[in-house]
């Protein structure tokens, strides 16, 4: 009976009122769902910048720490010495810090288009690899040219290696072929549920752990290879290391190449 009169006032007395009713029951949900977005999105942002206040404070202390000591002190010239490299080194971090945010955030907005040239992409990685100064990193590959953005490809080449490095204590391999570049370590490895993740900007900052400074550096890994028809791979078992990897088959030069050196 009660089901009955309840229809009869909702599909002829009061349809109207009714189907607003319902609306605004929708449209109720609707905000409610969108106002948890807005909390998860806010408190994001407030832990993003909390991260980048304590990426820039940490080295602005400790320039302002040694700058403060020299003017005050009296030190001999090797301690100066030792104590200008040591501003030096954390200026060229905040640097870095910097050049990455300006490089994410082109990157994201479509800005950077990118300078397509021929070159070996077997050097590039070998200068860089000496650059690094590091003698656990193993490089195997062959003669390979590209065509391909120079310096957006050695960006990502140095942003795997380093990652690797930051995170294994033991030997990085570095594989270069026809195909693809993968770089293998046996460091901490990371969860599968995890994977995924470590892609987005700023992943490290809710997790404090895994990615460069930031959370930016395979964050812009991916938007390069994008840029190439390219994706980065991740493969990994916990405590047993991990292997990235990434096609180059759509960047080989095709074209036949003369006099490799």
């Amino acid at each position: 009976m009660k089901n009955t009169l309840k229809n009869f006032l909702k599909n002829r007395l009061f349809k109207n009122e009714f189907d607003e009713l319902e609306i605004l029951k929708k449209e109720n949900k609707k905000l409610k769902k969108l106002n948890e977005k807005l909390k998860i999105m806010n408190s994001f942002k407030d832990e993003v910048i909390s991260a980048i206040s304590h990426e820039f404070k940490n080295p602005i202390s400790i320039i302002n720490g040694y700058i403060e000591t020299i003017i005050n002190s009296d030190l001999d010239e090797k301690t100066k010495t030792k104590f200008l490299n040591k501003i030096h080194k954390n200026t060229t971090r905040l640097s870095e810090l910097i050049d990455r945010l300006y490089l994410i955030t082109k990157l994201e907005n479509n800005k950077l288009k990118p300078k397509f040239s021929k070159f070996r992409l077997d050097l590039i990685a070998k200068e860089l690899i000496e650059s690094l100064d590091e003698d656990r990193i193993i490089l195997n590959t062959k003669q390979i040219e590209v065509l391909a953005d120079k310096n957006l490809m050695e960006i990502v080449l140095r942003n795997l290696i380093s990652n690797a490095l930051k995170y294994s204590n033991d030997e990085i391999i570095v594989n270069i072929d026809e195909k693809k570049v993968e770089v293998i370590d046996k460091g901490k490895g990371i969860d599968k549920k995890d994977i995924d993740l470590i892609k987005e900007k700023f992943y490290r900052v809710a997790k404090n752990d895994w990615d460069n400074s930031l959370g930016l550096g395979l964050a812009i890994v991916e938007h390069i290879l994008n840029l190439h028809n390219s994706k980065l791979e991740i493969e990994s078992q916990k405590n047993r290391g991990s292997r990235f990897y990434f096609d180059i088959t759509s960047i080989i030069n095709k074209e036949p190449q003369q006099q490799l050196k």
